[in-house]
């Protein structure tokens, strides 16, 4: 009996070991807003940012070295329909890996290093609200991807520096590109200072092959961080584009006032000049309200959109 039960308390031992060294965290977001979108004068009730339910975990294998996983699904909270392509239920991430000093290698559908490492962080909306019908154009040119398929993902980050680099299949079960999507992102940041560079090969080809170039930075005040971006890019049908957007943004209370002025040129012809406004207020760690204001001054009509909103994280 004794041996018994102190075999049962030497596996229960182990049992406990295996579960202290994984974890899964099941986690999401729920984000509406009311309002207006550019170029049209109707009013909507919409995602201000991509509504998510996901899941990611880790696994420590030893030896300074885990693996990971992070399958994500993002929905109109609005209507409980599946956002974009409504046949992938994992459409935002979906992805294995592994990590260690070397750094985090990834395989599958995953953000593509240029948006995350230069495009993304350039814009203080991170492409989220009404703001973003303006700033995404201008900091991804609209030509630059957001996520690749059947990608192979390299990141590396120490001493301030950050290295990331992906390259993906040309063709797969969804995809046929004529040549294999390839970007790379570096990044710098110290104390005030922030600095990136991004550049992205999409994988188009027609009479060019389709890319992007984004360099931007910050600079951190205390009372206010200015930040500034460029960019350039060329299409598959090789119509030239190019952009530039300064930006600013402060804390006041509880809250964050943002600020952006910018242009997008396509073959010399500014198609966007824009102001966009906004104060985000954060109610809980977890609960913000935030209203924006965008103006794209290119258009003919429908000028301006504006939305006031309510996002939730869990």
């Amino acid at each position: 009996m004794k041996k018994s039960l102190l075999a049962l308390a030497v596996l229960g031992a182990f049992a406990g070991a295996a579960v202290a060294q994984s974890s899964v965290t099941l986690y999401g977001r729920v984000d509406l807003s009311v309002g207006k979108n550019l170029g049209a004068a109707n009013k909507v009730m919409q995602n201000g940012s991509g509504s998510r339910l996901g899941l990611r975990g880790a696994e420590d294998l030893g030896g300074g070295m885990s693996a990971f996983f992070n399958i994500e699904h993002r929905f109109d909270a609005d209507t409980g329909a599946g956002q974009g392509i409504t046949t992938r239920f994992w459409g935002a991430r979906s992805l294995v890996g592994l990590q260690g000093s070397f750094g985090k290698v990834s395989l599958g559908r995953e953000y593509t290093t240029a948006f995350l490492g230069s495009q993304l962080i350039n814009d203080p909306w991170g492409w989220d609200t009404v703001a973003s019908q303006l700033t995404a154009g201008v900091t991804g040119l609209g030509i630059a991807k957001v996520r690749n398929d059947s990608s192979l993902t390299y990141n590396f980050a120490a001493s301030g520096f950050s290295l990331g680099a992906q390259i993906a299949e040309a063709t797969d079960t969804i995809n046929n590109f004529q040549k294999k999507p390839f970007n790379f992102a570096l990044g710098y940041s110290a104390g005030p200072v922030m600095l990136n560079l991004g550049y992205e090969k999409t994988g188009d080809v027609g009479t060019a092959a389709a890319k992007v170039t984004t360099i931007g930075g910050s600079f951190n005040m205390g009372m206010v961080k200015l930040g500034a971006s460029y960019g350039k890019g060329t299409t598959s049908a090789n119509v030239d584009r190019k952009s530039y957007m300064l930006t600013a943004t402060a804390p006041i209370g509880a809250g964050e006032f943002r600020a952006a002025i910018g242009q997008r040129k396509v073959a010399n012809v500014a198609d966007i000049g824009m102001v966009a406004l906004g104060y985000h207020y954060s109610l809980s760690k977890r609960t913000t309200v935030y209203a924006d204001f965008a103006r794209n001054s290119k258009l003919a009509t429908e000028k301006t959109a504006y939305d006031f909103g309510i996002k939730h994280n869990f």
